[in-house]
C-alpha cells in the first residue's frame, strides 16, 4: 500500500470515528447532555422569542418514533418560518441506550432542530415527576411561547402539549395529533410578544 493511500485509509478512519463520538455511526448527530441539560437550557433560552417544539420521545418506542416521523412530514415540513425552534430529547426509556440515538436521528430532518441524548436521566425524570407521566415511554409534544425562559434546574411547564401515549396508558393529555398540533405551532406563531 503507498503512503499516499495509506493516509488517506487513515484519514477516512479518523473521520468515521469522529462521526461515531459525536453520535454519528449512520445517523445523524446529537449532543450528549451533561448532568445539568445545561447544552438545552443554553439553546432553549437562546431562543426567547420564538416559540419551541420539545419532543420528549424514546429511540426505542415505536409510538414515539412514529410521532418524531409524523411531526417531521406533518408539522415540521408544511411550517416554513424562522421563528420556530424544536429540540428533540431521545429518553433512555422503553430500554433505550445512547447507541439506539444515532439511527434514529435521521427521522427528522428539519435544519431548525437540534437532538439531545438525556444518558443522565436529568429531563427524563424532571418530565415524568411534573406530568406525572406513567407507563414506560415518553413520547411528549410540547409547545412554548415566545416568552417561555429555562430559570432553575428543572424544565418550565409548557404552553401546550399532546401526549403519543394519552389514550394507551390513560394519561390527562390530548392524543398526540400531527395535524392539530401544526394548527397549535401555527397559531402560536401568529401571537407576538407585546
Amino acid at each position: 500500500m503507498t503512503t499516499v493511500r495509506r493516509l488517506s485509509v487513515i484519514a477516512v478512519s479518523v473521520l468515521w470515528a469522529l462521526q461515531l463520538g459525536a453520535g454519528g455511526g449512520g445517523g445523524g448527530t446529537y449532543t450528549a447532555l451533561d448532568g445539568t441539560a445545561q447544552p438545552l437550557k443554553d439553546a432553549f433560552n437562546a431562543d426567547v422569542g420564538k416559540v419551541r417544539l420539545v419532543m420528549y420521545v424514546s429511540p426505542t418506542c415505536g409510538e414515539c418514533l412514529r410521532g418524531a416521523k409524523q411531526s417531521q412530514k406533518d408539522v415540521l415540513a408544511t411550517i416554513d418560518d424562522a421563528n420556530l425552534r424544536i429540540y428533540i430529547v431521545w429518553a433512555p426509556k422503553n430500554g433505550g441506550r445512547q447507541q439506539d440515538v444515532g439511527r434514529v436521528t435521521q427521522i427528522v430532518t428539519d435544519p431548525r432542530a437540534a437532538q439531545y441524548w438525556d444518558g443522565h436521566r436529568v429531563l427524563t425524570d424532571a418530565y415524568d415527576r411534573m406530568l406525572a407521566l406513567s407507563g414506560p415511554c415518553a413520547g411528549i409534544f410540547m409547545l412554548y411561547g415566545r416568552q417561555a425562559r429555562w430559570e432553575g434546574t428543572a424544565p418550565p411547564r409548557a404552553d401546550y402539549l399532546e401526549d403519543a401515549h394519552a389514550e394507551e396508558f390513560n394519561r390527562p393529555y390530548p392524543q398526540y395529533d400531527p395535524r392539530r398540533f401544526a394548527a397549535k405551532v401555527q397559531e402560536m406563531l401568529k401571537t407576538r410578544t407585546e
